[in-house]
């Protein structure tokens, strides 16, 4: 039944991930983080609740940086149902187009005024403020659904009068029928909302209905808990629960004898601000993995403590975030609980003063009673909402790994497949959620680089003798969150993103230095190979750059090969080979990759100087089994008599290769029988237990 269970929430959630809609809504709310952040921490720096400090505010060179962050908070925050709007459609633009020329966010941004605009009043800032932000969020929706069905209908309508013009010109006018035809839709439903309601605000129509039902209420337990549950209701699909509620708390639940009062959810039940998100943070803390996330969290925990929440509510998301629904609903419906019958059954005093809503938990607390026990509250409070969240904060985690794990693994096919075509994978530049994921990994990746925090792993390369005489140095990238990558991915990622060059020279200069490391334990004729990209050749500066580097140490140029795939040398072209040769002139080994017996390959060995060759893997594989595979390698192993150069096998696995090897005139191999690809330290204790 557990199985079962854990199977149904699983598929639920991963249909939920792959849903077009909420992967847009989460990612336009992931996109209005900056203004989020700006707005909030000037929202902070304006309501700090010390009344020396707002004094100054206000009479410091005339009120200059009140003013200044009013205007900030007010083009930020003051405009977060605009941002979204146009946020989400971007996004969802971005999961449909391989284009994106910004035509849905302005289709989006008309339909909203058209929706939202009010003849008579006239137009007014306020329809992009927060207390619109469920009509946003549901024009946005709608808007992004209806064009990618129209744009369908209506894709050859312009196609005759198009023909031979700009491609951005052709999307602007086949965006024409559609995106006028979603506009009127709007327009129209604005005037059958005022002809029907008298009301041209959905939310202002809600919003009285449940003035209404609070008339029925009173002002007791069951309609405390009522209006939480509402208010988190609301605010989990974008609406505004605190503006939508503003007439029900000034009638219902302003100051008086009662005890659900404004000051009495404002200290006990909010505190982090709407679903007590402040619990989460601590959760986060305790429980969560994901670097970005407990980074979010530290940005955020300022001005969680004073209530404003923002940054948490759409940056984590938890808003749309189907994981937090029970915990940012059930939460403070506990904590009301807990805070009313702790006042009932008198074991803190009753609220005596008003505290502002931006005073910080436990003085909050005490303020409001006159009492440590209203501090004490507090904190009990805070341990029970964190105890809620903490399970989902592992869920959440959990279903992140599973969730980002099954897409790597999507890109690592599209790489795998690419592979065995012979074409460069498009990663970055898809459609759908891959190419989001594969964005979010470049940006680690770059990240990564520059704080030279990649991976290099050695695998031993030994002789006949049984003497260790080099390592291969083979790139390992490991994900904050899902650990090591496919590493043709992570190339074919760096690749795409121009950061090949960069990430080759980081690998290069990672195995001077742990090839200098190594020094006391190896001889001169120990050499550590790396694999030179196609970049790093392009780049006329290779020579001046790889002798600057190999300056700065004491061993000799040759303990430092040089690894090409057979591949990549016959695509080359005569500048990146006299490069090549010009390093090879400085004393470096050559090293072809891959190698087999094609007649293109031949004639490339004939032409350049290759001091190792190394035996292609599937000739290795195949030795005991396939006579034809036995002769290739007779052969080449004959021809490196003549022209001079060594040959190493890899994917050696079995004592019974390694013998076949010998017996073939192959002396030095690489592979599995002797070790996989290990850490610099690893093989620091690998040559000292070989010597």
């Amino acid at each position: 039944m557990k199985k079962i269970l854990s199977g149904s929430i699983e598929e639920l959630f991963s249909r939920l991930e792959e849903n077009r809609i909420l992967t847009a809504v989460r990612d336009g709310m992931i996109l209005a983080i900056p203004w989020i952040m700006a707005g909030s921490f000037a929202l902070l720096l304006k309501s700090l609740p010390i009344p020396a400090y707002k004094a100054f505010l206000e009479t410091f060179l005339n009120g200059f940086f009140l003013n200044m962050l009013l205007l900030i908070n007010d083009a930020t925050l003051g405009i977060i149902s605009l941002i979204l709007l146009l946020t989400i459609s971007l996004s969802f633009e971005k999961q449909t187009s391989t284009e994106n020329l910004g035509l849905l966010p302005l289709i989006s941004l008309c339909a909203y005024i058209a929706f939202a605009y009010n003849i008579e009043s006239g137009f007014t800032f306020e329809i992009f403020q927060s207390t619109w932000l469920f009509n946003a969020v549901v024009v946005s929706i709608v808007t992004c659904l209806l064009y990618d069905k129209l744009s369908m209908l209506f894709l050859n309508t312009f196609k005759s009068y198009s023909e031979g013009a700009d491609n951005h010109f052709n999307q602007a006018l086949a965006a024409l029928v559609p995106g006028g035809m979603i506009i009127f839709l709007f327009a129209l439903l604005n005037n059958l909302m005022v002809m029907v309601f008298g009301i041209p605000n959905f939310q202002m129509l809600v919003s009285n209905y449940l003035f209404g039902l609070f008339q029925h209420l009173g002002r007791g337990l069951g309609s405390a808990l009522f209006f939480v549950f509402i208010m988190h209701f609301l605010w989990f699909f974008g609406v505004h629960g605190a503006n939508m509620l503003d007439d029900v708390a000034k009638t219902f639940f302003s100051q008086g004898p009662w005890i659900a009062t404004k000051t009495f959810f404002d200290t006990f039940i909010f505190f982090g601000g709407c679903g007590a998100l402040l619990c989460l943070v601590v959760a986060i803390f305790i429980g969560e993995r994901r670097k970005s996330v407990r980074e979010l969290s530290a940005i955020a925990t300022f001005p969680v403590l004073f209530n404003m929440n923002e940054l948490i509510l759409f940056g984590i998301p938890v808003v749309f975030n189907p994981v937090y629904f029970i915990p940012f609903i059930i939460t403070p419906l506990v904590l009301t609980l807990i805070s009313y019958g702790a006042f009932y059954f008198d074991l803190v005093p009753m609220i005596t003063s008003t505290v502002e809503w931006t005073s910080p938990i436990f003085l909050s607390g005490y303020a409001a009673t006159g009492s440590i026990a209203g501090s004490l509250l507090q904190l009990l409070n805070l341990a029970v909402g964190t105890l809620i969240y903490l399970p989902f904060v592992y869920l959440s985690q959990k279903q992140q790994l599973k969730t980002l794990t099954r897409q790597i693994e999507e890109l690592s096919d599209v790489v795998r497949r690419a592979e065995e075509s012979g074409e460069k994978p498009v990663l970055l530049r898809r459609t759908g959620r891959l190419s989001t994921v594969a964005k979010g990994l470049v940006s680690e990746l770059r990240r990564d680089i520059r704080s030279r925090s990649i991976n290099l792993y050695y695998q031993p390369q030994v002789n006949a003798e049984g003497r260790v005489i080099g390592a291969e140095a083979l790139l390992r990238w490991k994900h904050p969150v899902a650990g090591f990558l496919y590493p043709p991915l992570v190339i074919a990622l760096a690749e795409e993103a121009g950061l090949l060059e960069e990430l080759g020279r980081i690998i290069t200069e990672t195995a001077c230095d742990d090839l200098e490391g190594l020094r006391p334990l190896v001889d001169d004729r120990f050499m550590i190979s790396v694999n030179l990209t196609a970049s790093q050749l392009d780049n006329p500066q290779i020579y001046e750059q790889m002798k600057a580097l190999l300056d700065r140490y004491s061993f000799g140029p040759w303990q430092l090969g040089l690894e090409l795939t057979e591949q990549m040398a016959l695509s080359s072209s005569q500048a990146m080979t006299d490069r090549l040769m010009a390093l090879h002139e400085m004393g470096m080994p050559l090293i072809m990759d891959d190698f087999g017996m094609g007649h293109s390959s031949l004639m490339y060995l004939q032409n350049n100087q290759f001091d190792i060759v190394k035996l292609d893997g599937s000739l290795v594989k195949q030795l005991m089994s396939n006579k034809r595979s036995s002769d290739i390698i007779s052969s080449i192993i004959y021809l490196s008599h003549s022209l001079k150069f060594e040959v190493l096998a890899e994917f050696v696995e079995t004592a019974g290769q390694r013998d076949a090897l010998l017996a073939l005139g192959c002396r030095n191999y690489q592979g599995y029988l002797y070790s996989p690809a290990i850490p610099i330290d690893a093989l620091r204790l690998f040559i000292q237990k070989t010597d």
